[in-house]
């Protein structure tokens, strides 16, 4: 019998009206599974379901249907919560249709909305403290969720719920089950990498802490990983303490273990209390200062290659050397400490020959450069342990007396000193900081925050934040903006107020400071709403160093996951704008650095031949860190880049920046002897503090490349290295369960060969090549075709010109057929082991030696003897120093021995500058292997950092002689203001006193210089004047817009056009001088008195305390105007197009809705507004009618901001007292302009202005490849 199609729910639906509650129980059951075919039909009827529901004389069984049926209709409606409030009261019928074929999607849907809820509720509930939130039929659903979970064998499922939720019990609940501790370690992983709170997830950690079971040497489990996780992220010393205690009665080996890998992942101040805090014992206790930190270091040292601790290249360059000059000089000084990183004992000594002697500076010129350097040099070495030089750093600093000195030992004291939260230490540098020089004062900044690194300290925050708003200098608010960051490393949402309130700062380099805030706060996190936050930056900020911040950052809060930044930057790297581009750049190569990531190396490959210089050295800088470690079998650019390095740095016409780039890619792709790679995460998955800071001062190379010796604070050493019970290293073996090729050193760098004799190949020229063409193919028409060894290269499109080729050449003859490559290899103690290696590592089972964990957390299987794909991500845990059991301690033990070779110091001295005084180059202890001991064959010890650091510091050291013009030098100050000494001797600088108009004598005047540094608008560069200007590449004018040259154009011709910040603590001097000359009528006074006016007292002054001052424009300046005039009792009022109440109020200035109501009530009125477009003339005819009689006008801010002629008329006609200036229309002011002629008015020759400084600041950036403070 065929059933027929039903085609409405009409009939059933009107059974739900019936008296018979046996009628309406059956149409609800009915209408139950007609739901998903008729639910717009049964939704007309949802109020009398409601109702059904609602009835108590119904019973149980149906008002449950009824509640299930109209939960059903709302989930088709899309109305989800109401779904799940009638799914509550569904009770059984709800669990019953869980079970039902064809609910699935519905189920899981409500079941998904209960879970949310239920997460909701727990969480308002633990932060209300109260118990009575959640719905028991809520509850209930959840409690059956959990044991589905649980019965199921879905306990990772259930843990996340139980996570979210709050509930810890579930947790405790699943382990006592299970007894599995990779439930544990999935909860302790979550909890880390989800971007829960750190108050949540502290608590969750000391909540999983106790469920661990005691470890035990030799399990082979991955529970010494997941507790050194969780110690390292806790940094509680209570919890650390007593579990190092407890193993070292019976399990003294796991016990090195764990110290040797909380050292390798710990905060310096964590460890410092772990050190101190652990019993004195006797010789079998675990003593902290025992050979641990000195074993690890000197084994890392010997292990990172004899050539990281080598000084041969400078010892045989000496030469070469002693011509770096001034921060040439530092940075070659500062070199040193790369180049001996991590070698504390003998740093000093090292280093002696070029630090401060006796705590004085040297009187030698230009030793100051070495000094500063030596001082850098010696944190760098010291880095994050530095408490024994810390001493000596901090007297270096509180003694010196130069700002060069002051910048090496600030950088050096807060790399050694990072995170040790001295406030001494942090005073000393605030000190150095209040001294306003730029260049000690942004190292300063920098320092500041590594020495409170991870704190969140509010009052030195409020600090540096309230100087990085009222100082003049760039380099300052960048140190301080770096610094704040810093602070706030780590610290999640405790960071987000600071950062909202920099990423709302209208000056671009706080909010570039905000961004790496935002980043370093939630470094390593994955955030969803940061990363979102850091996307919005990089396409929407107007700043081009902000949006580039903004992209790189992006690596900092994604190094976990690294295979998910190519995607996300993959648009970002083919944007418009190449700030955006060159970030992403940097962005893969730190999050990627190591992994050899074809999907990351893919993009960069076509940025390297990007057309702005600056993406380009991105490029070649990222490919240098992701193909850190690679091999040619395990990554098929690599080959292909490092020929491409070494055809950009041999190429003297390439771009300097991008020889630069290609130079720094050189260096890392080798670093360390090839054994480092850069890892931001540490063995124990936590976040490597050392690496994420020195990548964070890496990337200010932008502004300063001295920073770019911090990239070493990045590297990590990489291999195996077994130790005993006894910390001696025994000889033993390993099996690496991968083909050799795969992780195999590249083939060592060929050194050049003598210059010999020899025949020179005979050329064939183009033409030639053409006629033998022609007749051999004529000979082949005629059957006189001829066999011969080789082809010519012919080319077949066109007639064009065929490559000029050697007679004689000929191919390589048929290689011998290659031997068939083994699937695995043994390898010795101390050798190479490569972060993707260490899956492949096992040691064998009959073994003499054992680790007493795993060597690695996340193992690859083999199978067949055939690896799986090399893994991408990178692994956290495993290799490095791994303590052995001795598992047959009855045969003697083989050890490998080393000793001390003391290389004594070179005879030959490094020269200063003037030769007057020389200095000896030592050279310290160095850790070399015993010539005997047999090790895996590896390249030349120092032969890659010998390249790259000649390449380096050459590229910096480049000197080139440069025509700069100084215009409109009317007292001949500019090359007295300012310290030109820096880049004098790269310039050849020519000074013009006098204003030109004429634009024919004015090109032609010009047409020599490259550089042209310009006065305000007082010479107007135009596209006619700029299209007779070949060789100009620079424009360094004064302040942040000049109306007179017409950038946009510039741009299009490849000029760079850079300005200076505001004038700062000189205008404002200015200001109120013109103000009391005005107000006290001193100008006039004194003419009086010098003509010999018998009337003694002629004017009667204005008194300030009482009048009302009236600011348009309320920024830098003129909040700075207004605090002055509080000193003198004046009431402050402020207008301008942009000013909002808030901002006024929080200069403490009363807002003024409208600029005539201001210039009515105001006695003073002072100008200080930007000029453009809609601010020209905004003092018109008519708002000087609306000024008071009595009132003086101030203007040194820009003259066109003013109508000059009505200004004449007002000051003629006495509709206002006076008038104080220092700008005008025309500068200089015409010998017959009217202004010079009123009694009325103080005129000064635009003197509000200090600028030089920082227009060498600008030039020497331009010189050194990096424009800075370009103008948009």
């Amino acid at each position: 019998m065929v059933v027929p199609y039903q085609s409405s729910a009409a009939g059933v639906l009107a059974l739900l009206s019936e008296p018979d509650p046996v009628f309406k129980q059956h149409a609800l059951k009915s209408l139950n599974d007609l739901v998903p075919r008729f639910w717009a039909e049964i939704s007309e009827h949802i109020a009398l379901i409601e109702s059904l529901y609602d009835n108590d004389d119904m019973p149980k069984d149906a008002r449950d249907l009824a509640a299930l049926l109209a939960s059903k209709v709302y989930y088709f409606l899309g109305e989800y919560v109401e779904s799940l409030s009638f799914a509550l009261g569904a009770g059984n019928a709800f669990e019953a249709e869980s079970r039902v074929l064809g609910s699935e999607e519905y189920v899981e849907t409500v079941m998904s909305m209960a879970i949310d809820k239920y997460i909701e509720l727990c969480t308002e509930e633990q932060a209300s403290s109260k118990q009575d939130k959640i719905d028991p039929r809520l509850q209930r659903i959840i409690e059956n969720i959990f044991t589905r979970c649980i019965s199921e064998g879905e306990y990772k499922q259930a843990v996340g719920i139980a996570l979210e939720s709050r509930r810890l019990d579930i947790i405790s609940k699943i382990y006592e089950q299970v007894q599995d501790t990779s439930i544990l370690s999935y909860a302790m992983e979550a909890v880390i990498d989800s971007g829960f709170s750190l108050s949540y997830r502290d608590t969750v950690l000391r909540f999983l802490f106790p469920l661990f079971p005691r470890p035990t040497a030799g399990d082979g489990s991955a529970l010494a990983h997941a507790l050194t996780r969780l110690l390292v992220t806790l940094g509680d010393p209570s919890l650390t303490v007593p579990l190092l205690v407890s193993l070292v009665p019976k399990e003294k080996l796991l016990a090195y273990q764990f110290s040797f890998d909380l050292v390798e992942g710990g905060a310096r101040d964590y460890l410092d209390l772990v050190r101190t805090q652990l019993p004195a014992g006797d010789d079998d206790s675990l003593e902290p200062r025992s050979s641990i930190y000195h074993t690890a270091l000197t084994l890392q040292n010997a292990f990172m290659h004899s050539g990281t601790t080598s000084d041969l290249f400078l010892r045989e360059n000496l030469e070469w050397l002693g011509l770096a000059s001034n921060w040439s000089k530092f940075s070659a000084t500062a070199g040193l400490g790369v180049i001996h990183k991590g070698y504390y004992e003998q740093g000093m000594t090292i280093l002696g020959p070029y630090l401060p002697q006796n705590g004085n500076e040297s009187s030698v010129p230009g030793a100051a450069y070495s000094e500063g350097g030596a001082l850098y040099a010696l944190g760098l070495i010291n880095a994050g342990c530095g408490t024994e030089v810390s001493g000596f750093l901090r007297e270096a600093l509180r003694s010196a007396q130069g700002e060069v000195v002051q910048h090496g030992a600030a950088l050096g004291l807060g790399i050694a000193a990072m995170g040790s939260k001295n406030m001494e230490t942090f005073e000393d540098l605030k000190n150095i900081l209040f001294m306003d020089s730029a260049v000690a004062g942004e190292a300063s900044g920098y320092a500041m925050g590594l020495i409170m690194l991870g704190t969140a300290a509010e009052e030195p925050v409020r600090e540096m934040l309230s100087y990085a708003r009222e100082t003049q200098h760039e380099k300052i608010i960048r140190g301080l903006a770096i610094g704040i960051a810093f602070v706030f490393y780590g610290r999640q949402e405790e960071a987000n107020q600071t950062v909202k309130e920099l990423l709302a700062e209208t000056d671009p380099i706080l909010r570039y400071g905000g961004v790496y805030t935002l980043a370093l706060a939630y470094a390593g996190t994955s955030n969803n709403d940061a990363v979102r936050q850091l996307l919005h930056i990089a396409v929407s900020d107007v700043s081009d160093d902000v949006r580039r911040a903004a992209v790189t950052s992006l690596a900092f809060l994604l190094f976990k996951n690294p295979s998910q930044v190519p995607r996300i930057v993959q648009l970002l790297s083919e944007s418009y704008n190449p700030h955006v581009r060159c970030g992403a750049t940097l962005a893969l190569g730190i999050a990627c650095a190591g992994t050899g990531m074809q999907d990351a190396i893919e993009i960069l490959e076509p940025m390297t031949k990007d057309s702005v210089d600056f993406v380009r050295q991105g490029a070649f800088i990222a490919l240098g860190m992701i193909l850190l470690e690679q091999s040619e079998a395990s990554s098929p650019s690599l080959a292909s880049t490092r020929s491409l390095y070494s055809r950009i740095v041999a190429d003297k016409h390439e771009d300097p920046m991008a020889k630069l780039g290609a130079a720094l890619g050189q260096g890392l792709i080798d670093a360390g002897g090839r054994n480092v790679t850069i890892n931001l995460q540490s063995r124990a998955g936590s976040r490597n503090t050392n690496a994420i800071v020195g990548m964070v001062l890496f990337c200010q190379f932008w502004y300063w490349y001295p920073l770019a010796h911090c990239a070493c604070l990045a590297f990590e050493p990489t291999g195996i290295i077994g130790l005993d019970g006894d910390l001696k290293v025994p000889k033993f073996e390993f099996t690496s369960n991968a083909k050799p090729s795969l992780f195999a050193y590249p083939p060592a760098t060929a050194p050049p060969k003598k210059e010999t004799v020899i025949k020179v190949a005979t050329a064939v020229l183009s033409t030639t090549a053409k006629v033998k063409a022609r007749e051999k193919k004529k000979a082949a028409a005629e059957g006189d075709a001829m066999e011969t060894d080789e082809k010519p290269d012919v080319k077949t499109e066109g007639d064009g010109d065929i490559e000029m080729k050697t007679e004689g050449s000929s191919k390589a003859g048929t290689s011998k057929s290659a031997k068939k490559e083994p699937s695995s290899e043994t390898l010795p103690n101390l050798s190479r082991v490569t972060p993707a290696q260490l899956a492949y590592i096992s040691f064998p089972a009959d073994g003499k030696y054992q680790p007493v964990r795993a060597v690695t957390a996340k193992p690859v299987s083999t199978r067949g003897g055939k690896t799986t794909k090399q893994v991408e991500e990178k692994a956290a845990g495993g290799g490095g120093i791994l303590i052995l059991v001795d598992r047959r301690p009855q045969e003697t033990a083989e050890f490998i021995q080393f000793e001390t070779v003391i290389q004594p110091p070179s005879a030959e001295p490094v020269s200063t500058d003037d030769d007057d005084t020389t200095r000896s180059v030592e050279s310290g202890p160095h850790i070399a292997l015993d010539e005997d001991i047999s090790e895996a064959e590896a390249p030349s010890s120092f032969e890659v950092n010998l390249v790259f650091f000649k390449y380096f510091f050459s590229v910096i050291a480049i000197i080139m002689v440069v025509r700069v013009a100084i215009l409109d030098d009317y007292q001949q100050v500019a090359l007295k203001s300012a310290d030109w000494s820096g880049v004098i001797n790269q310039l050849d600088v020519d000074v013009f006193t006098e204003t030109l108009s004429d634009e024919d004598i004015l090109a032609k005047q010009l047409e020599p210089y490259e550089i042209i540094c310009a006065m305000r608008e007082r010479t107007k560069f135009l596209p006619s004047l700029l299209d007779r200007l070949p060789n100009l590449r620079l424009i360094a004018t004064t302040g942040r817009v000049n109306r007179g040259i017409d950038v946009n154009y510039a741009k299009k011709k490849g000029i760079h056009v850079s300005g200076t910040g505001s004038a700062g603590n000189a205008t404002v001097e200015h200001i109120w001088a013109l103000i009391m000359s005005v107000a006290r009528q001193i100008v006039a006074e004194h003419i009086n008195i010098r003509m010999g006016n018998p009337q003694w007292q002629t004017v009667v002054p204005m008194g300030l305390a009482g009048s009302t001052l009236g600011l348009i424009g309320v920024g830098r300046l003129g909040s700075a105007t207004a605090k002055i005039a509080k000193v003198f009792g004046m009431k402050v009022i402020g207008w301008s197009p942009n000013l909002t109440p808030e901002r006024a109020e929080a200069q403490g200035v009363e807002f003024i809705a409208s600029k005539q109501e201001l210039l009515g009530r105001s006695d003073i009125v002072s100008l200080h507004l930007v000029l453009s477009e809609r601010t020209t003339k905004i003092i018109n005819a008519a708002d000087l009618d609306s000024m008071k009689m009595s009132a003086y006008l101030i203007n040194t801010s820009r003259g066109p901001l003013i109508d000059e002629p009505a200004l004449v008329d007002a000051l003629k006609n006495k509709k206002i007292a006076g008038a104080g200036l220092d700008v005008f229309d025309q500068e200089p002011l015409p010998q017959d302009h009217p202004l010079r002629f009123l009694d009325n008015v103080t005129l000064s020759p635009h003197n509000g202005y200090v600028f030089w400084t920082e227009t060498v600041e600008n030039i020497r950036g331009y010189l050194e490849g990096k424009p800075r403070s370009l103008l948009q």
